[in-house]
């Protein structure tokens, strides 16, 4: 039987705190241990309250665990904020064999090279992604190892953020007895799960439009280009609601999803002698706020729009800036708990003018049923960055790896045994 290895994520967002735990047997991932609740101590991608952050893990890692049937001790942990930025560097190196064979060795040395920029000593290097490698003159190489050549050379993608903003996230996380992994940026993170291999080669950008925050990155030629953050996400379309309705905020989200979710079910009781009184464009919502009745769709549908026209305009400022607005023929994909709220795709398509359509999760098995939606793209993405990412002995594929190595030393030896009882007398 194979080992099985656990591997555990946790979204830590300004709306919702989302753990998954997932088993993984020869690179088969199965969803063994979910959950979400309501996040605390959080704001835009910062720890404002660490007790309360505290508190919010905790709830989420121990509904997950009594799911699972396994203590979590190790978790990777989701980045996000205004305080993530990005940029693209190049790394030089000669590579170290006589023979000019590239080795792991010198692909590790060429990415450490990219990451000497110049950047404050109160930030922090998240992720070092390559883009393409340079052998010699010869470029565009995806992986150089095993190659043959004097100089390698290297672009990447670089994201990083606030030492302070990490610090508080990873002090929060280890009061609940539990250790940080790894960090992934939430853009990145949902891209993983989301985005298609034709997408990313073709050129687009993912949107995740969370609870304060909308995280992107630009992708072309298969690999990241971009990457930036913009403080505005769907908790901001709920208040504008309860402003316009003068509701409480709870209201104006249960609003806000049924209006979404195009229910129409919900109707002014006839017992009340109020069916009447509910106009063929207006939505019932007596159940949800007493004081109200109902409300004319097309005001809430405007209410909406002009909040999504904000965030699309922001997230446009941002791409013309990165000079790569011509370089995505493959549209916008967009993901996140806001993904599925009403008119998100038709105000995209208006103020971004390029396709859109709403990404979803894939790439697990398990226990999935509540987390197929797209307010978990960013949670799955996590765990599938980490499988891929994995130095863990017990990861399969490297298992893999070592057993096809041991038996190529084998065969090499063995010739050699042979060719020298040749020599022999």
């Amino acid at each position: 039987m194979p080992k099985e290895r656990i591997i555990t994520a946790i979204d830590v967002g300004s709306s919702k705190i989302c753990t998954i735990v997932a088993s993984v047997t020869y690179r088969k991932v199965s969803v063994i241990g979910n959950s979400s609740v309501p996040s605390l101590g959080i704001d835009r991608g910062v720890v404002n309250d660490i007790d309360k952050a505290v508190e919010a893990i905790s709830n989420s890692l121990e509904k997950a665990e009594k799911m699972a049937g396994h203590a979590i001790s190790r978790a990777i942990i989701t980045v996000n904020g205004q305080h993530i930025e990005s940029e693209n560097s190049t790394g030089v190196v000669a590579v170290s064999d006589p023979e000019g064979e590239i080795s792991a060795q010198d692909v590790l040395r060429v990415n450490e090279a990219a990451q000497a920029i110049s950047i404050p000593s109160n930030r922090e290097i998240i992720h070092v992604l390559p883009r393409d490698y340079v052998v010699d003159s010869t470029g565009n190489i995806k992986n150089p190892e095993g190659m043959s050549g004097i100089r390698l050379e290297v672009e990447a993608h670089i994201i990083h953020g606030s030492s302070t903003v990490i610090k508080n996230l990873v002090k929060s996380v280890r009061q609940v007895g539990v250790e940080v992994s790894d960090f992934i940026y939430t853009g990145l993170a949902s891209s993983i799960s989301v985005l298609t291999d034709t997408e990313k080669e073709l050129g687009t950008v993912l949107l995740d439009i969370g609870g304060r925050t909308t995280s992107c990155i630009l992708y072309q030629n298969g690999s990241p280009l971009y990457s930036f953050v913009v403080p505005i996400g769907g908790k901001h379309l709920t208040g504008d609601i309860a402003v316009g309705l003068r509701c409480s905020l709870d209201s104006a989200e249960l609003i806000k999803q049924r209006h979404s979710s195009g229910e129409e079910s919900k109707k002014a009781p006839s017992s009340l002698g109020l069916e009447e009184n509910i106009k063929p464009g207006d939505l019932y919502i007596g159940d949800i706020d007493p004081d109200l009745t109902s409300v004319p769709k097309k005001f809430l549908d405007q209410i909406i729009h002009d909040r999504l026209e904000e965030i699309y305009t922001l997230v446009l400022t941002e791409i013309k800036k990165s000079g790569f607005i011509e370089k995505l023929p493959a549209g916008a994909i967009i993901t996140g708990g806001t993904g599925e709220t009403r008119g998100v795709v038709e105000v995209a398509k208006k103020v971004l003018n390029m396709p859109v359509r709403v990404g979803f999760p894939k790439g697990i098995t398990g226990l999935i049923d509540e987390i197929e939606g797209p307010a978990y793209s960013a949670c799955v993405g996590s765990i599938l960055y980490k499988l891929e990412n994995s130095n863990d002995e017990s990861d399969y594929s490297n298992v893999l790896s070592g057993v096809m190595k041991s038996e190529f030393l084998k065969k090499i030896v063995g010739a050699l045994a042979s060719f020298f009882k040749s020599l022999v007398p």
